[in-house]
């Protein structure tokens, strides 16, 4: 019943667009291009070197969220394209899992961001503590 109502609302009316290479949702911009080089510093070589010094060599994709969270942080908290697929090309996984990691979680930033990046919660028990109120504060 549920699904029937999603299908007939104008929620999924609109047209999805699928790459096989990126399947979320990626949207080009100036500043996030295929043409666009990324590489970690030396200072994060060494700080990558440590990260996956913590897994198995055949578990190097476990350090993918420590590895992006890197990259974000050395990319003006913001993950570019390039930059997932430098720690796809590190971890040697596709690099699909990788943007499937970035997309899944809301710590990354898959855009440009301001200085200062509020995120407010909006989960039953969050607005039962007053995100709301907090909201309504934010224009």
């Amino acid at each position: 019943m549920l699904f029937r109502k999603l299908v007939n609302s104008s929620l999924l009316s609109a047209p999805i667009r699928c790459s096989p290479l990126f399947a979320s949702h990626h949207k080009p911009s100036p500043t996030n291009t295929d043409s666009e080089v990324f590489e970690f510093t030396p200072e994060n070589q060494i700080e990558v070197q440590k990260i996956l010094a913590n897994f198995p060599s055949n578990y190097k994709r476990s350090g993918c969220i420590p590895l992006l969270m890197l990259a974000q942080k050395q990319n003006n908290n913001f993950l570019s394209l390039s930059a997932m697929r430098k720690v796809a090309k590190i971890m040697d996984v596709p690099e699909i899992n990788v943007f499937e990691t970035a997309s899944f979680y809301t710590m990354f930033n898959r855009v440009p961001v301001g200085k200062f990046h509020l995120q407010l919660c909006g989960t039953t028990p969050c607005q039962l503590c007053g995100s709301r109120e907090i909201k309504k504060v934010s224009p």
